[in-house]
């Protein structure tokens, strides 16, 4: 009568070349690789945007202190924000190299 039930702990066994929900991975690399992909760009659009705000003046710092905005920390975060532009552009390019890597058929 017992070999007729199958318990939950069997079936994951069965499974443990993949994992419990059946994704491999491989599926979770390209997953991983994709949404680090779109997140990166949101971040650069972002940036981006900010810096266009600022070079417009749009957005201005005032010092607490009452007295006349300089120039110098806007021009200070502008080159921090553009250098932060340059590294996300360039992570795009490299996770963007690796999803055509992903996607390339695999020769043994």
């Amino acid at each position: 009568m017992t070999d007729n039930i199958v318990s939950f702990d069997d079936r994951r066994l069965s499974k443990r070349h993949g994992t419990v929900f059946g994704t491999g991975q491989d599926e979770a690399i390209i997953a991983n690789t994709i949404a680090g992909l779109e997140a990166r760009r949101k971040e650069r659009e972002t940036v981006r945007d900010c810096i266009e705000r600022m070079e417009t003046g749009e957005v201005m710092l005032h010092p607490g202190d009452g007295s006349a905005p300089s120039p110098l920390p806007l021009a200070h975060l502008i080159d921090l924000l553009s250098g932060y532009d340059d590294l996300l552009s360039r992570e795009i390019g490299r996770l963007e190299y690796d999803r055509e890597m992903l996607d390339l058929p695999f020769d043994d």
